[in-house]
């Protein structure tokens, strides 16, 4: 299956569709079969090959994945999802944490990746279901309908070829090219918006705890950096003050 970079597609009148890694090798040998994978059991959908159109449905639906997880109690975490949480019991009947979520999804996208797909309305899909996952712009393929190989190609990204990468390039640069709109695109896509923003914390965090880290295992005294830290801040409010 041929491989093409997402700077030089036609992000707005593309097809895509997600999947797992590990299935990259059966698809490669039979396409896409219409099937009810976790995603649809989450909405009692019939076999089918689900797509998105163009970034806004891409992160549409993603968005709305997020959200319909926040829902979900332990016990009705899809099985193919359950790998990704640390969780040792299912059984309970509790609502998912947020941030469980968060962690649990961002090691799925990082598991899946997306595939361009050269779909044709009335062949492999029927205008009056575009209405899918949640977004408008996302596609219900035709009922048992297969997607030849064919019309296939791996989706990859300057910085990875993951479903993350995809999700994060088409979120940067549709903050990119809307400028003043940032806030009304984070509403748009707001728990895939405090997913990211979370995971990005999350990160400064573990970066600050490893500089503290290696600082001590490299003998510094973390008290001689605060008190230097809170001298300097001192001082900085003495050139402030008014004269």
């Amino acid at each position: 299956m041929k491989q093409i970079n997402i700077e030089d597609i036609d992000i707005n009148n593309s097809y895509f569709h997600f999947t797992e890694k590990s299935n990259l090798s059966s698809i490669e040998e039979q396409g896409l079969k219409a099937q009810v994978g976790d995603a649809s059991k989450m909405v009692n959908d019939r076999p089918r090959v689900c797509l998105s159109k163009g970034g806004k449905g891409l992160l549409g639906i993603k968005n709305s994945f997020i959200y319909e997880f926040k829902k979900l109690k332990i016990c009705d975490i899809p099985e193919g999802y359950r790998k990704y949480f640390s969780i040792k019991d299912f059984s309970s009947n509790e609502i998912i944490e947020t941030t469980a979520v968060y962690d649990a999804l961002e090691k799925r996208f990082k598991d899946e990746i997306y595939l361009l797909v050269d779909a044709q309305e009335g062949e492999d899909f029927f205008s009056e279901e575009i209405h899918g996952f949640g977004s408008t712009f996302d596609i219900k393929g035709k009922e048992n309908h297969d997607i030849k190989v064919e019309k296939l190609s791996k989706l990859i990204t300057p910085n990875g070829n993951s479903t993350f990468d995809v999700i994060q390039y088409i979120y940067n640069r549709l903050l990119e090219k809307n400028p003043g709109k940032e806030d009304l695109i984070r509403s748009m896509n707001a728990d895939l918006s405090e997913m990211l923003q979370y995971i990005n914390e999350r990160k400064q965090n573990i970066s600050i705890q490893e500089i503290v880290s290696k600082a001590i295992k490299d003998g510094v005294n973390i008290e001689e950096v605060q008190a230097y830290d809170n001298t300097n801040e001192k001082n900085m409010e003495g050139l402030t003050k008014d004269e």
